[in-house]
């Protein structure tokens, strides 16, 4: 048995550290053989011609006779070193292996019969808690939010819409060959389809049997988190309630065809299209209901292609004679159509009229019947069935008539008839508080995520501390009533066109969506704030920065964290969010903000005066995965280029060009970019104002892959490897360091474009490497005729060898390369030259 107390220490190869200590099972071919194998160069050779993995001699007899499956326990590698002292751990390995195996291989049909009905197989524990798994995955924290949040009909409101033409035609399965099971009912902004839609779907829930027929809905949500208004919320959502409504359906989750069998997270989009239309299929003979809201509050592209995959399905069903119904709502514009389907416009219906009325006359607060009915005719004439329109004028009525009932008529006819005049006519009707409602509408508008309650109030007051409108100490969070400060503070700022939403986790958003329409769309926001300019966002978003970066810096919650006595990370995290709720948001957004405001407003103090190290201090208690923190010593440019932030980047380059500092996982700000796909990012690093170059984008397919990075990468490595070579090319002309090993590595992964690249860029062929191998040594023995002749052309040393005295001859002598070995004898090589063991050229 050989051991390693005669090697050469200074040659022992420093390995990563493995993440797990859990078993590595490595499935492939393995090959039989009647010897122990104890040679390199040979296992090399024959692993590339056989695709095999490993080496072994227990079968070699039975191989062609009965047909095995050799399970093994590597203790070596098949080369001088036999170490023996690993084979009791290594067949430990197989054999625990082998016994698992051996329970979940299906059992034959006898062994079937034998069995106890209650016995415990191992395999379906598995697949149960990988469903469960797969189940979870597809959830989200808001997936109810919108519904949740939509006001309920009002009392004998919408009932008339179950008694329509078109809804009972809906209904009647006899004619589902010509419908094919669509409803689509569009209407106005704020005419109250979401209302509607939330009533019939409420109603028909209530007649679910189980195993029989099941009622699911999404509904769009515009104002939300990204998978509130996209189509991979929406089929998560539906495919989730769909398998838990039918659980015997949750079977397709396990097949490989779709899911790999080691995946327990939320499948891509294309798979759970798949995954809903299989599970569509398998109904059978139960009855599937599916409502779909708002489809003109996620993007109109995705819309068209659910659409056509609905209508897809829905064929399906009618030929298979599945009972699959869908209602759709939405807007008049942008227009989506389907081939075959009831299509029902809300306004102009009487019963819709009915609602309008009866909710006038259960909400206006005037007690003459008269001057009621003529209040009502008049707004019923301007409303044009929308049915937020009647409510914000009821509300405007009801404030008039407290001040005494003088003039109603006229305040009405001055009520202009459009909903986005009336919400100027609301928000400009008084000049008070003004700074308070622009801070409001910002913050909903441009936040990166949905504020809730709490994080608003303190978002709030920050800034109007800075204009002096707030109290210099923090308004109390823990108060018996704080919810009901958090909900007067919403609606007094907005002016009543912001609400708290009713989810698991209440956001801050605007009443309907007509809202952000009115604002941006409509202009607005600059209607009301002319000194915003054109371009608002910048200038808004510079308004949020100066929020964030006061809060988070704020003396009140310094001292609280110098007082923190735990040393638990999240006993300290919860305990600052109780006091300071808008923290986390602060600290994890304040340069985003300033970011997207250096567009148009300069952010070169702000930048170069960021206290990083009192910044990453605060971020760390928020960032739960430890190695998503940064170091104490961070470099602003580091953080930057990990958060993606390009115009700080640049800014921050113009007074340091220094780009070589570090402070997280990636080390450097150019793989932080990289391997998060910032491609921005990666275009400011390099000097660049565009990422096209010489009619090329030279960050094309630069995409997210944050665990692609190992400790022997350099950002050029990565980009060669990863396959960005006009990156790669860029950060060699900018003086990126390229040593021998890198072009030893390049040419034995056979990479010749970066091996081209870096010869041109003056990279030596006649070096050797740590090992003393040459780039032509490498490649001889691999076999890479291209790649040979690239060297030699470039001045390799055909004759230089390695510590064995083995030439480049010699080893394509060896590895059966005839036609390198011709190629070097043309080059006047030696053929009677041998290596220190007195091996010679093999003809």
């Amino acid at each position: 048995m050989a051991n390693c107390q005669t090697c050469d220490q200074s040659q022992l190869e420093q390995r990563e550290a493995r993440r797990s200590c859990e078993p590595k099972i490595h499935y492939g071919g393995i090959a039989s053989s009647n010897q122990v194998m104890k040679d390199a160069v040979t296992r090399d050779r024959l692993a590339q011609e056989l695709d095999i993995i490993c080496f072994e001699m227990e079968a070699a007899g039975l191989m062609d006779v009965l047909p095995c499956l050799p399970i093994r326990g590597i203790c070596d590698y098949s080369d001088s070193h036999k170490a023996k002292d690993w084979q009791k751990y290594a067949a430990a390995v197989a054999a625990a292996y082998a016994r698992e195996f051996l329970e979940a291989l299906p059992a034959t049909g006898d062994a079937l019969r034998d069995s106890r009905p209650n016995a415990h197989f191992p395999e379906q524990a598995d697949l149960g808690n990988r469903r469960l798994q797969l189940m979870e995955s597809l959830r989200f924290e808001q997936i109810d939010s919108r519904k949740t949040t939509i006001k309920t009909a009002y009392s004998k409101t919408c009932s008339w819409f179950l008694k329509h033409r078109d809804y009972l035609e809906w209904l009647d399965l006899e004619k589902q060959s010509q419908h094919h099971g669509f409803l689509w009912i569009r209407g106005k902004p704020g005419a109250g389809k979401s209302i509607i839609m939330k009533f019939i779907y409420t109603k028909m829930k209530k007649t679910d049997m189980p195993m029989k027929a099941l009622t699911i809905s999404f509904f769009f949500n515009a104002r939300g988190e990204l998978l509130e208004k996209s189509v991979p919320g929406m089929y998560r959502s539906l495919l989730l309630q769909l398998l838990e409504g039918f659980p015997d359906l949750q079977q397709i989750l396990d097949d490989p065809d779709l899911i790999p069998r080691n995946q327990v997270t939320c499948p891509p989009l294309n798979i759970l299209k798949d995954l809903f239309r299989s599970a569509i299929s398998s109904l059978d003979k139960r009855a599937l209901t599916c409502f779909v809201d708002a489809l003109d509050e996620c993007d109109e592209q995705q819309v068209k292609d659910m659409v056509e995959f609905f209508e897809e399905v829905a064929e399906q069903c009618v030929e298979d004679n599945v009972r699959f119904q869908v209602c759709f709502s939405s807007r008049h514009y942008p227009y989506i159509d389907i081939k075959s389907g009831i299509r029902l416009t809300l306004e102009g219906q009487d019963g819709h009229n009915e609602d309008l009325k009866r909710y006038i006359s259960k909400h206006l607060r005037i007690q003459d019947p008269s001057l009621v009915d003529e209040l009502t005719q008049m707004m019923l004439d301007k409303a044009a069935g929308v049915f937020l329109w009647v409510a914000l004028v009821v509300d405007i009525l009801n404030e008039e008539n407290r001040h005494g009932r003088i003039a109603l008529r006229t305040r009405l006819r001055e009520v202009p008839n459009e909903l986005s005049a009336l919400f100027q006519d609301i928000l400009t009707r008084d000049q008070d508080h003004l700074e308070s409602l622009l801070l409001s509408i910002l913050w909903i508008l441009l936040a990166q995520r949905p504020l809730q309650a709490g994080e608003y109030y303190h978002a709030l007051w920050s800034g109007l501390l800075l204009k002096g409108k707030g109290d210099r100490e923090m308004p109390p969070v823990n108060t018996s009533d704080a919810s009901d400060c958090f909900n007067k503070c919403v609606i007094s700022s907005s002016k009543g066109l912001a609400e708290i939403t009713k989810a698991k986790k209440p956001t801050v958003q605007f009443i309907h969506e007509s809202v952000s329409d009115f604002l941006i769309k409509d202009k607005g926001l600059y209607k009301l704030w002319p000194k915003l300019g054109a371009d608002w966002e910048s200038q808004g978003h510079e308004e949020l920065r100066l929020c964030c970066n006061a809060y988070v810096f704020h003396e009140a919650i310094w001292k609280a964290i110098e007082e923190q006595k735990s040393t638990d990370a999240q006993t300290i995290k919860d305990g600052l969010l109780k006091q300071f709720p808008f923290l986390e948001y602060a600290s994890q957004f304040v340069l985003g903000h300033a970011d997207a405001a250096a567009h148009k407003i300069t952010q070169q103090q702000f930048v170069n005066e960021f206290p990083v190290s009192n910044w990453v201090r605060i971020f760390n208690i928020f960032e739960k995965h430890k190695v998503r923190q940064y170091s104490e010593g961070a470099d602003v440019i580091y953080i930057l280029a990990d958060r993606g932030h390009p115009e700080l980047i640049r800014m921050r380059l113009e007074v340091n060009p220094k780009i070589d500092g570090g402070g997280g996982r990636y080390r450097h700000p150019f793989l932080a970019a990289m391997a998060k796909g910032h491609k921005d990012s990666v275009i400011a690093l390099l000097g660049l104002s565009s990422r096209v170059h010489n009619g090329i984008d030279i960050t094309h397919g630069l995409k997210c892959k944050v665990d692609s990075v190992r400790k022997v990468h350099t950002p050029f490595s990565w980009a060669c490897e990863e396959g960005h070579m006009a990156i790669a090319r860029f950060l060699l002309d900018r003086g990126a360091q390229v040593g021998v090993d890198d072009l030893v590595k390049f040419v034995e992964n056979g990479n010749i474009e970066v091996v081209k690249m870096l010869l041109e860029k003056g990279a030596d062929a006649r070096a050797a490497n740590m090992d003393g191998l040459t780039p032509l040594l490498l490649t001889s023995q691999n076999g890479h005729l291209e790649m040979v002749k690239i060297l030699l052309e470039k001045g390799a040393d055909a004759t230089a060898a390695n510590r064995d005295g083995s030439t480049p001859l010699l080893l394509a002598s060896q590895n059966g390369q005839s036609e390198i070995v011709k190629i070097l004898l043309d080059k006047g090589v030696d053929a009677r030259a041998a290596n220190r063991d007195g091996f010679i050229l093999r003809c």
